[in-house]
């Protein structure tokens, strides 16, 4: 566990102490998942929080905004997911490892789970039994996602 205190400037907040603990990839993956990606939402905020609190110049609730509603402009959500995990990548290398991030990795995966949720409404439309199939699928890459940018974060963390 790391105890940071949230002190960028130029923030609006006031200043409080934010407690950095490593959380399982698995459990972040699974909970989005079984939440229809609330908790996922939430999990990109904290994650950009974070990454705030460890000194990269992360916006947490323009990432999430990014991954919500930046969906109708297409490549926000794709700017974000790069962001995000270049600058984990970053708090990796600054606590002296080699960056396990790799944040084209990480447009590529997000890239695979939005054309699958693309697949799996126009299918949903025309035969339910495939509509099942991709919209599981879907789900399942965009939970590899979650994880690999978790596991790097934990590595930042400790």
């Amino acid at each position: 566990m790391t105890n940071v205190a949230q002190a960028a400037t130029g923030t609006r907040s006031r200043q409080q102490a934010l407690t950095l603990r490593p959380r399982s990839p698995v459990r972040a993956a699974v909970l989005s998942l079984v939440t229809f990606s609330l908790y996922g939402f939430w999990w990109w905020w904290d994650v950009n929080r974070q990454l705030r609190a460890l000194g990269q110049p992360a916006h947490p609730w323009r990432a999430l905004a990014a991954v919500t509603v930046g969906w109708l402009a297409v490549v926000a959500p794709f700017r974000s997911v790069h962001r995000t995990a270049t600058m984990i990548g970053a708090a990796e290398r600054r606590t002296g490892m080699a960056s396990a991030v790799n944040p084209s990795l990480a447009v590529t995966i997000a890239a695979v789970a939005a054309a699958g949720a693309i697949a799996w409404v126009a299918t949903s439309l025309a035969a339910l039994s495939a509509g099942i199939f991709i919209g599981m699928a879907w789900a399942l890459i965009a939970m590899v996602l979650v994880g690999y940018l978790q596991r790097g974060l934990n590595r930042a963390v400790g």
